[in-house]
């Protein structure tokens, strides 16, 4: 019984296959005889020695090193290079330094990878709120991957999966670096606008999220060109223009924003004692426009998130639904002033928003400006005795195995008030929502090494009238709770 091909063509594939049959047999042979050519050449011009293969071992005995010599004046690299050039053939060194790393031996090519994982555990009270559920969410996984290529020429790129579960992308940018002072980053980027969003990243918060008005109205990541520099320690700025959205996770272009901040240290130079030495005072400035009509996300009180999905609906309290057919559309105007002050174990951060946007209860009506106003506080305490000179990455005196760990307890109050036109102008129904919120957070965060922190936080909002809590139950309340647990692993 002998082999059978068929005839009929399958996907575009010839059917007389069986006349490919010399064809491939001819291929394979040239390719093992310009092989076995090149190794015997290869032996017969030798000159230097040149190792194919170290010695291993084998079945317990020792291979034999494989040599050919080739001619003194042979340029293997003029093989491989016409250009004659080892720019791009350099030696690498692994190392880690907050994130893994591979770097040139001169340091001028670099890549860093870094990793940020949290995981939350909720519980509402009132326990029978409707959509928001008590559970287990992931807010953020994060890669990042940044690094430069040759002094003055950066790059990041990062990649973020939230809590509606999604992959996005977060980062990606490119740094021209000619000086500390002057430098340009063109792409997506953190927004400056807020010192709560620009000067720390949010593995560095003292809580587990921003405020009430950084959470739902922070610019986030935009793509724009930004000059940005740094004199020293003393003083920074960054300012251009930007291009981003209200909602969703694409880059929609729904706004424009002329955006600047400026961060000031002005005792920074005096002595490693003086209670201010760190002592942060700036503001920031974002104005724009909407000019394509966007939708309205919910207001919340614990999730930043830029869908309105059944996971993030889930995750938090609303305390603001904007009517089905609201759109933001026309100008924006946002200002910010922050002071803030490390010194020691201590930690104190503070800013004050007022912002305007223009909206409309649908197509058919005219915008109108809403005016919002809020501001929040927060203070921290290492009781381990760490000390401080901004946010970032938390060494622990003693980690977790040769002590107890850093613990650190703090306090923050949030408020936001927005103008009674959310419900005059039809923007929401005052029936059933609510334009004022103050809220307390209070708890600690114990960091076992400086990978792992755990965050233990009971949230207190307290809302100016009361809110729909569960539609199904007609049920309302003026207040709610949420104990939070967050394990968060960055490297």
């Amino acid at each position: 019984m002998g082999l059978k091909f068929s005839t009929s063509r399958t996907r575009g594939i010839p059917g007389n296959v069986e006349r490919r049959w010399p064809l491939t047999i001819l291929l394979i042979g040239t390719f093992c005889l310009c092989g076995a050519s090149g190794r015997l050449l290869a032996q017969e011009v030798t000159g230097r020695s040149v190792v194919l293969f170290d010695d291993v071992e084998r079945d317990g005995e020792a291979a034999e090193t494989e040599r050919f010599r080739m001619p003194e004046s042979f340029d293997v690299e003029s093989m491989f290079e016409p250009s004659g050039e080892r720019e791009f053939e350099v030696p690498l060194k692994a190392l880690y330094k907050d994130g893994f790393g591979l770097h040139s031996e001169d340091d001028q090519f670099q890549l860093r990878l870094k990793f940020l994982t949290q995981i939350d555990g909720k519980a509402f009270t009132p326990t029978d709120q409707e959509p928001a559920r008590g559970g287990m969410y992931v807010p953020r996984f994060r890669t990042y991957f940044e690094g430069q290529l040759r002094d003055g020429y950066e790059y990041e790129l990062s990649l973020q999966r939230s809590v509606e579960g999604a992959f996005d992308l977060l980062d990606a940018n490119v740094n021209f670096a000619p000086s500390e002072e002057f430098q340009i980053r063109v792409g997506r980027s953190l927004t400056p606008y807020s010192y709560t969003w620009y000067d720390h990243l949010e593995q560095f918060y003292i809580t587990p999220e921003r405020g009430l008005v950084p959470l739902n109205f922070g610019l986030a990541r935009q793509v724009g060109v930004i000059f940005h520099g740094k004199f020293g320690e003393k003083f920074e700025y960054a300012a251009g223009p930007t291009f981003g959205h209200l909602a969703g996770l694409a880059d929609r272009n729904t706004t424009r924003e002329g955006v600047g901040y400026i961060n000031y240290r002005p005792f920074v130079d005096d002595s490693d004692d003086y209670f201010f030495k760190y002592l942060n005072i700036g503001g920031s400035l974002a104005l724009g426009r909407t000019p394509y009509a966007t939708e309205a996300l919910p207001l919340r009180t614990s999730i930043q998130t830029s869908e309105n999905d059944e996971a993030a609906q889930a995750a938090s309290t609303q305390f603001l639904e904007f009517n089905p057919d609201m759109q933001w559309v026309g100008g924006r105007q946002q200002g910010a002033l922050h002071v803030a002050n490390y010194s020691g174990p201590l930690s104190i951060e503070a800013e004050v928003y007022a912002l305007s946007f223009q909206a409309r209860a649908d197509e058919h009506s005219a915008a109108v400006w809403l005016p919002i106003l809020g501001y929040d506080v927060t203070a921290s305490w290492f009781l381990t005795g760490e000390s401080v000179t901004g946010r970032g990455v938390i060494e622990p005196l003693a980690p977790l195995g040769e002590g107890f760990g850093a613990w650190e307890i703090f306090g923050r109050y949030s408020d936001i008030n927005i103008s009674e036109k959310v419900f005059t102008a039809g923007l929401a129904d005052e029936a059933d929502w609510t334009r004022h919120v103050g809220m307390t957070d209070i708890g600690f965060n114990w960091y076992l090494n400086r990978f792992v922190k755990m965050t233990f936080d009971w949230q207190h909002a307290m809302f100016g009238s009361p809110i729909l809590l569960n539609e199904a139950k007609d049920k309302r309340g003026s207040n709610t709770d949420l104990f939070w647990m967050r394990c968060q692993l960055y490297f």
